[in-house]
């Protein structure tokens, strides 16, 4: 058996090298058959392209996910509103009892300390009657523990009585005393539960609700009314969340009259609810009134305005910002002449909180500016950028 068949039959298999690069030792003739020189360079083509790495494509900058910087704006459009009172309140008793008169109904308008309803105050006056005679016999009691005092303190010193008379005599004035204060305190609770039986109001309000009516038990503390003070009132609006954004406290609103345009006022934000309605997604902003006109009473219909037509702010999300940055940083595209590509560069902004978890830009950006908006903590100054990608 030859050296050749000896090394196929042990399965050791010559290495593979690229087909051109083969050259046989110690055998003068060609590997390859005789061929015409055109059949073999067509065979030598697929044999120089297998030794060739295939490069992989430029697909160019990737595209990049912006945002481009707009000013938030409150038109000088009006927003109708309701007047209401600043100041509103449920109205119960202090003490438990049964409602025996209410005079006071929905709409009224009444001054403060004006009778509203009343409890029946039979069994509090009975309660009270028991602690006055309490008291009577508490002092009855006292009366009796100083005589008895009086009388051993002579005994005892013409040596008639003894020392542990004399101390129980004393320790019974001070039970009498004790008694007594206990009773005075329980008359006094019982005539301040007496005067409890009147609710009167605490301010100039109109009665806007009411709950109980007269024959009904109620508890200590269960509202009977509802008061809305007329002394300082405010108009509400509800507000989009864009604009409750960029609304302030101070902000001074222009309000008027829906029906009658000529009666009109300024207002002053004084706050913003923080929480929109599930309905309608709004929030409720509170304005109040500078010296209202008569003519804006609760429940009146108002159109309120902003001051000076727009205000704009330039606001962006937390989002935006690079983290891990000593100071507030975001991503800027710089857009090249084609505009289909660009490089980033970071910028230093100023901001302070807005309502809504909104950041509010005070310096460092300009109305039109490209910000990246996604995958901001993966990017380097100067990196390449593609396409703009709306968030």
């Amino acid at each position: 058996m030859s050296a050749a068949t000896t090394t196929a039959a042990h399965g050791s298999a010559t290495p593979r090298h690229c087909p051109l690069s083969h050259r046989h030792k110690g055998n003068p003739k060609p590997a390859l058959p005789s061929l015409p020189k055109a059949l073999l360079a067509l065979a030598l083509i697929p044999l120089l392209a297998a030794c060739k790495e295939e490069a992989p494509p430029d697909y160019g900058p990737r595209p990049v996910v912006s945002i481009l910087v707009t000013p938030s704006t409150i038109e000088a459009r009006g927003t109708t509103g309701t007047v209401t009172a600043a100041t509103e309140s449920d109205l119960g008793f202090l003490t438990a009892g049964r409602i025996i008169t209410r005079p006071a109904s929905v709409g009224d308008t009444v001054s403060e300390g004006e009778l509203l309803a009343s409890l029946d105050g039979s069994d509090l006056e009975n309660t009270r009657r028991s602690a006055a005679a309490g008291v009577s016999a508490a002092e009855v009691q006292l009366e009796t523990a100083q005589h008895t005092l009086d009388r051993v303190s002579a005994l005892q010193a013409r040596g008639v009585a003894s020392q542990s008379d004399l101390e129980e005599a004393q320790r019974g004035l001070a039970a009498a005393e004790a008694e007594q204060a206990r009773a005075r305190a329980a008359l006094k609770r019982a005539e301040d539960a007496l005067t409890h039986t009147e609710l009167k109001a605490p301010r100039d309000g109109v009665i806007t609700e009411t709950y109980e009516e007269p024959g009904t038990v109620v508890s200590a503390g269960q509202a009977v009314l509802h008061i809305a003070a007329t002394g300082e009132r405010e108009a509400v609006i509800d507000v989009a969340e864009a604009a409750a954004r960029v609304l302030r406290p101070g902000d001074v609103f222009e309000v008027t009259s829906r029906v009658t345009p000529e009666i009109r006022t300024t207002g002053t934000l004084t706050e913003i609810d923080p929480v929109a309605d599930a309905t309608t997604l709004t929030r409720r902003a509170h304005i109040a009134l500078d010296s209202p006109p008569e003519g804006m009473r609760l429940g009146a219909l108002v159109v309120v305005r902003l001051t000076g037509g727009r205000e704009e702010r330039l606001t962006i999300p937390p989002t935006l910002l690079i983290r891990d940055r000593a100071t507030p940083t975001v991503w800027r595209v710089t857009r090249n002449a084609d505009g289909d590509t660009g490089t980033v560069s970071a910028v230093e902004i100023e901001t302070e909180d807005e309502p809504g978890g909104t950041l509010r830009v005070l310096s460092g950006l300009e109305i039109g500016d490209e910000i990246v908006a996604k995958g901001v903590n993966s990017l380097k100054d100067g990196d390449s950028v593609g396409a703009r990608v709306q968030q």
